[in-house]
């Protein structure tokens, strides 16, 4: 009897370390599922996170980056002895040689009397003269139409600053822009009135107003 009891004890003992090693299996099974489980998840949400703040991040790279960025313009009005006289838009840093070859030069303009070096400035007007022609004395630079003594200078106004002038219209305005173009600057104010349209009458209200320097 004591033989047998021994080895039922003895196989009662593995029986329960049996057991208690299938229970440990169980919860470590267990435990490494639960493991997986949230892993999974968690890689799930970083890379959702990937998908949605990664193009947001190369857009704004993207936003900065220089090559992309749109230059600045500035235009500028090319008249005289060029082929092509009318404005001219460039970007902003060119120089009056840019636009002067834009223009095309005719073979008689004297480019010597012009600083093609300079940086080109918004809104200015640039001359060209001619060859043995004795041109104003702002000739060398970019121009503005109103001359240094507040008057208009009929050599470099536009349009617009024409058409203030007393009897001066859209339509005469034009025609004083287009002779210059074609002949040169005038060389007195009394020179204007080689202008089809105006006469001793139109230059006698504007002299007091107007300058050829």
């Amino acid at each position: 009897m004591t033989k047998y009891g021994i080895n039922d004890k003895v196989l009662s003992g593995w029986d329960m370390l049996d057991k208690i090693s299938r229970k440990a299996q169980v919860i470590v099974t267990v435990g490494f599922g639960i493991i997986i489980f949230f892993g999974g998840i968690k890689y799930q949400q970083t890379r959702l996170n990937i998908i949605e703040i990664g193009p947001a991040v190369i857009s704004e790279q993207e936003q900065t980056t220089p090559e992309e960025r749109e230059p600045e313009l500035l235009s500028v009005h090319v008249v005289g002895a060029v082929e092509k006289p009318g404005v001219y838009t460039l970007e902003k840093g060119k120089r009056i040689n840019d636009a002067v070859e834009l223009a095309v030069p005719l073979a008689k303009a004297d480019l010597a009397q012009i600083n093609l070096a300079a940086a080109l400035q918004d809104g200015k007007q640039i001359y060209v003269p001619q060859k043995g022609e004795k041109a104003p004395s702002t000739a060398t630079s970019q121009r503005i139409g109103t001359g240094t003594t507040g008057l208009i200078n009929i050599n470099t106004a536009g349009s617009g600053e024409l058409e203030k002038l007393s009897g001066i219209g859209p339509a005469l305005a034009g025609r004083i822009i287009d002779y210059r173009e074609k002949n040169g600057p005038f060389v007195s104010i009394e020179d204007i009135t080689k202008v089809s349209g105006i006469g001793p009458a139109i230059l006698e209200k504007i002299k007091g107003k107007v300058t050829v320097e």
